[in-house]
């Protein structure tokens, strides 16, 4: 009972709070100071307001100014859904008009700002309701969201932004069909001048609704130029550009280029003009379908940029190749050099025959000319800047070689008979044959470079079905000796057989004779195509299969060397030179053991136009222009031996079934 009581008394001091709530009894109890500190305050706040007028103005004077616009921050706080929604939609239009309709860039900025202003005005307005839903569960897990996907597409912005400034393209096919060649990539880079080409095609539109067939090969055409000319211009570091003009829309571009030539005449025209020097050049198509649109373009280029032109001269007059073969037929005599004439024209060189007729002994490879020569006399022919002698057939004359001997060392005669120096040296590229005549096999004997009578038959690398077409590979720099890489500018001779590190492809040469070079101190030499070591020297072309040994008559076996680079001073007995030798003191050659590798008939073929371009690009000094070129669309064929034959045959018969066979006889064996 007592303890009852006791209990009831406790309660009853504590204002009715049970022991056990100590947050009633916290709330309960009051300082004393802070109570008295109270009173004092509130006894002065009465004796300081005389009347209920002045609380009605203290009360009115303690309103912050924000509460004024409260009834109209509450009106527009009502229509915050529609506002934010007009806010988004004028963000993202904004947007778009900005990103894809640049004549209204202004008012997408506008837009942007408009939208922007609207969204931050009700976010403001509800700020507290804005700071709840963020600091929610969903607020938290959507803001992680935000961050995420934020930063997956700055991930995805910046590899984007990456590999449009590094962007690298491939070309899977084997000759580089869809790219554009080395030579024309290096040709761009170098542009020292801005360089535009204008073509000169009539819009779709204002050629009829319905075009005749002529009509859409035209427009054809066209899109093969224009994509040509993306190709040309998407090399960032270049500085060339295009356009592509109505010339019935735009008369006056017209006016600029041809004057007052008709309208229908320029259709399909096209000029590269540098728009530094003024220069223009009207690209000469090789053919009607712009197939070889890009090495025209580079030689209209190389015109336009001030390049001086070098002069080739063929020999001709000795059974050598022809270099205008029209006649014969639309693609030119198989045996002619129609197809290498053109493409050392698209190198920029002037390509000219230097007949020689076998009766006239007042020969000479042309020199610089005289001033004011005249343009029909001989003596004012361009000098020459290398000399090719492709496959002769007949003798050579005495006076003949001794004009080539002169070039060679790079003197000359002149009017009086008086021995004077060129220029420089010369520079030769010699095609030979199985069955070289003997006086021009003399003459390169003189010069130390040693043409062996018959063909090469490899019985590794010859064409099946065809032994006398032997297929060469290029040497490997790395395996050459180190005296011959020390001994001759081993890194500029690399360039014709791998330009710019790619390897050339394999060469087909229909019958091709080994080269030996002389060893001595004003000679250097580098193999630039070497045979397998089954190759044997056949002297009699009807014959296909070596003489082994069996009847006492070895044919020679190989390796041999079809293809040789030289360097001389001089020919076979000169005395070696003893002041320091000059550049333009060392005579350059190329010597082929074949002449019918780039013939019209073996020009698409393999490597071989690529071998002769290159030789000629670096004897002549122009490293830039030596690549691998492009090359049409051939039939490409895929020769086998009688081993790989066979291969291919069982393989497909047994091979394939055979492992299909296995793999069921295993899953039987598993399941059973």
């Amino acid at each position: 009972m007592s303890a009852s009581g006791t209990g009831g008394t406790e309660d009853e001091g504590t204002g009715g709070q049970r022991r056990g709530d100590w947050r009633r009894r916290r709330r309960g109890r009051v300082d004393p100071e802070t109570a008295a500190i109270a009173a004092q305050e509130l006894e002065e706040n009465r004796n300081n307001a005389d009347s209920p007028g002045d609380l009605a103005d203290a009360a009115q004077a303690s309103r912050t100014l924000a509460s004024l616009f409260e009834p109209f921050l509450d009106r527009i706080g009502s229509y915050g859904p529609p506002i934010v929604l007009a806010g988004i939609f004028g963000l993202i239009s904004g947007i778009v008009v900005v990103a894809f309709v640049g004549s209204m860039r202004t008012y997408g900025y506008v837009d942007i700002v408009i939208g922007g202003v609207l969204v931050l005005t009700v976010a403001l307005i509800s700020l507290s309701s804005v700071m709840a839903a963020f600091l929610s569960r969903t607020g938290r897990y959507g803001i992680n969201s935000l961050i995420m996907i934020l930063a997956f597409t700055g991930i995805v912005v910046l590899i984007n932004f990456i590999s449009f400034e590094n962007n690298k393209r491939s070309d899977v096919t084997a000759t580089n069909q869809f790219s554009l060649a080395q030579s024309t990539k290096q040709l761009l880079r170098e542009l020292k001048e801005p360089v535009r080409a204008t073509a000169f095609y009539a819009d779709s539109d204002s050629l009829g609704p319905n075009p005749d067939q002529n009509t859409r090969d035209r427009l054809a055409r066209r899109a093969q130029v224009e994509e040509t000319f993306k190709e040309f211009e998407a090399l960032r570091s270049s500085k060339f550009s295009f356009r592509i003009v109505d010339p019935i829309v735009q008369p006056e571009i017209v006016r600029v280029y041809f004057g007052s030539l008709p309208t229908p005449l320029i259709q399909e025209t096209i000029v590269v003009e540098g728009l530094d020097s003024t220069l223009t050049h009207v690209v000469q198509p090789s053919n009607i379908n712009y197939s070889e649109l890009e090495q025209d373009l580079y030689t209209s280029i190389l015109v336009v940029s001030g390049q001086d032109r070098k002069t080739i001269y063929f020999l001709s007059g000795h059974g050598e190749r022809d270099l205008d073969t029209t006649n014969a037929g639309p693609g030119g005599d198989p045996s002619g050099y129609d197809n290498i004439r053109a493409a050392l024209q698209r190198d920029n060189y002037d390509v000219r025959t230097l007949l020689w007729s076998p009766l006239d002994e007042n020969v000479f490879v042309p020199g610089e000319p005289e001033v004011n020569c005249v343009s029909s006399d001989l003596n004012c022919r361009p000098s020459a800047a290398m000399v090719v002698i492709a496959g002769p057939k007949d003798s050579l004359p005495v006076a003949h070689a001794s004009a080539l001997n002169r070039y060679l060392l790079g003197v000359k005669q002149d009017a009086g008979g008086n021995i004077v120096d060129r220029r420089e040296a010369g520079r030769l590229i010699f095609l030979a044959e199985p069955q070289t005549p003997e006086s021009f096999a003399e003459f390169m004997a003189s010069w130390g470079v040693f043409i062996s009578r018959g063909y090469i038959r490899d019985q590794e690398r010859s064409v099946p079905n065809l032994p006398h077409t032997l297929q060469i590979q290029a040497s490997n720099p790395v395996d050459l000796p180190d005296e011959v890489k020390q001994s001759i500018d081993f890194e500029a001779a690399v360039g014709i057989i791998a330009p710019k590190g790619q390897s050339l492809g394999v060469t087909r040469m229909p019958g091709a004779a080994p080269i030996q070079v002389a060893s001595d101190p004003i000679r250097s030499s580098l193999p630039l195509a070497i045979t397998s070591s089954s190759s044997y020297l056949i002297d009699d072309l009807n014959r296909t299969e070596p003489d082994t040994g069996r009847d006492g008559q070895n044919d020679p076996r190989g390796p041999f060397f079809p293809v040789y680079y030289v360097e001389a001073l001089g020919p076979i007995g000169a005395q070696p030179p003893t002041s320091a030798i000059e550049d333009t003191d060392i005579t350059r050659m190329v010597v082929f053991g074949d002449s019918d590798f780039v013939n019209n008939l073996n020009y698409n073929l393999g490597s071989g136009a690529d071998f002769f371009l290159n030789s000629a690009n670096y004897l002549l000094g122009d490293y830039s222009l030596v690549s691998i070129r492009p090359k049409a669309f051939t039939f490409r064929e895929f020769n086998l031996n009688r081993n790989e034959y066979n291969f291919v045959r069982f393989s497909s018969w047994l091979f394939m079934p055979g492992i299909l066979g296995l793999m069921a006889a295993l899953v039987w064996w598993v399941r059973r």
